[in-house]
């Protein structure tokens, strides 16, 4: 069995993979690393490999406890310039976040050419991948959520309990104008990214993932795109090819 870890800002996101990683067998989402390792109690997996975008002290613990338990070592995700056909222009690489870098990778693969990928959780993240796998670039913004936490923390303004995000129209509220207005600058940003590589490439695609990505998704008109919720752990597969 092979076992996969995402530790993200908020969450860690694991999996069971079968023997060949053909088949996931079973999965699960904790708060934190003791969750986590309560959770695999039980298991003893023949292949360990994670990414964390947190300090390295999580790494480092991860580490030893794994060869403590199980004798094994896990291979642990870094960035690389050039990895499955994907090439980063970052001066510095290993300042790209890990799971933005995971998830290009394993977009590119399904995308088989240029591609957009679109994760929405704690953060907004956008990157941009063209045909030849070269990284264009990406965008980082706060996410839908924290849009809303800054501004209820730093102005007067307060929103009603239970107000949700449902359109990118003008809004003829203050939970609107909130809601509306932080899903439309989003939104705005994602087509704009989608008009300009479709003015290079006739074919790609845009992947959604994230907390947010089915209400992205649905807010955003363009029909060759897919929601993958496990592109990180997906690419580490690719990352992890030893």
């Amino acid at each position: 069995m092979i076992l996969e870890l995402d530790i993200g800002n908020t969450r860690l996101k694991w999996r069971h993979k079968s023997s060949t990683g053909s088949e996931v067998v079973a999965e699960g989402v904790c708060e934190d690393v003791e969750t986590f390792r309560s959770d695999q109690s039980q298991v003893k997996p023949s292949q360990f490999r994670f990414c964390s975008v947190r300090d390295q002290a999580v790494t480092d613990e991860l580490l030893s406890w794994s060869r403590t338990r199980w004798a094994l070592t896990p291979e642990v995700a870094q960035v690389s310039r050039e990895c499955a056909g994907v090439k980063i222009n970052y001066s510095d690489v290993s300042s790209l976040g890990v799971d933005r870098w995971l998830a290009m990778l394993e977009a590119y693969r399904r995308a088989g050419g240029p591609c957009i990928i679109v994760d929405s959780g704690t953060a907004f993240t956008l990157d941009v991948i063209a045909a030849d796998g070269e990284h264009k670039g990406g965008f980082i913004l706060p996410g839908l959520s924290m849009m809303q936490d800054s501004l209820t923390s730093n102005t007067g303004i307060r929103l009603s309990a239970g107000a949700k995000h449902e359109s990118t129209k003008l809004g003829n509220s203050t939970d609107e104008a909130v809601l509306n207005g932080s899903l439309a600058s989003l939104v705005a940003l994602i087509d704009k990214q989608v008009a300009e590589l479709a003015a290079d490439s006739a074919n790609f695609k845009l992947y959604f993932s994230g907390g947010d990505a089915e209400l992205l998704a649905e807010m955003t008109d363009l029909t060759d795109s897919d929601i993958v919720a496990g592109l990180v752990l997906d690419g580490l597969a690719l990352a992890c090819s030893s």
